[in-house]
């Protein structure tokens, strides 16, 4: 047993001085680290309301306050007529054209027409129909409009000839009056002639179904050389007159 520990004395020894020798691997040694355990974190995700639930919760109920503006009407795809009252019967006296609009003032009883500013002459106003333009704005806030008083709009009158040499001894002469009547509406005008001679005529009536121009005529008979007029005089549904002058002169 002794002899046997000296063996392996020798063979350790000789083993350590011999550089052939293969040293032997040795592992390198794999350190753990211990933590305690920590908790696993719970995420709660939060509930969503739906928006309008928001919006209740979150906005108190308010009756909104109504704010006066612009009503505005435009020409839905072709130029509209703007008339002198709520109806086609009715003159034409601006337009409101494509890529324009007209201030909405007013409305007919029947919702069947709007009272504009008129978009051809802003210092005054018209109608525009409901079938043909489109309205932005708070209609339900117009007040409502009654149809224009229809009237004469317009009186010419014109004589032929204007001017006429006559011999002294040629008299009576004979000229032609001619006068065109015009009204914005559907009305019955009743009218008369008078003359510079102090002749007044007896009163006539003219029906107009519509707006428009109507015509009458006269002949003046007159017995002397002189400046003469002659006026149309309207007195119903207006007071409205129109005349023209003309000149006979006596040649020897």
């Amino acid at each position: 047993m002794h002899n046997r520990s000296w063996i392996f004395i020798a063979v350790l020894l000789l083993t350590s001085c011999n550089p052939n020798t293969p040293e032997p691997a040795f592992t390198t040694p794999v350190l753990f680290t211990l933590k305690p355990a920590m908790p696993t974190p719970v995420f709660s995700t939060p509930t969503l309301l739906p928006i309008e639930t928001l919006l209740v919760i979150d906005t108190p109920t308010r009756v909104p306050t109504a704010t006066p503006g612009i009503v505005l009407a435009a020409p839905v795809n072709q130029p509209v007529n703007c008339r002198f009252g709520p109806g086609i019967s009715y003159a034409v006296i601006g337009a409101l054209i494509v890529g324009r609009q007209a201030e909405v003032i007013g409305k007919s009883a029947d919702g069947a027409w709007w009272f504009v500013r008129n978009p051809s002459d802003p210092s005054t106003n018209c109608w525009l129909s409901a079938d043909f333009v489109r309205v932005t704005g708070n209609v339900e806030a117009l007040p409502v409009v009654g149809p224009p008083e229809i009237g004469v709009s317009g009186i010419r009158v014109r004589v032929e000839p204007v001017v006429m040499n006559v011999g002294c001894a040629a008299f009576p002469q004979t000229v032609s009056v001619t006068a065109q009547i015009t009204t914005n509406g559907p009305t019955i005008v009743t009218w008369r002639w008078e003359t510079s001679t102090g002749e007044v005529s007896a009163e006539e009536t003219l029906l107009f179904e519509s707006e428009g121009t109507k015509e009458v005529q006269r002949l003046l008979t007159v017995w002397s050389a002189n400046d003469y007029w002659i006026n149309l005089h309207v007195l119903k549904p207006n007071d409205r007159f129109g005349g023209a002058n003309f000149k006979i002169t006596c040649v020897p």
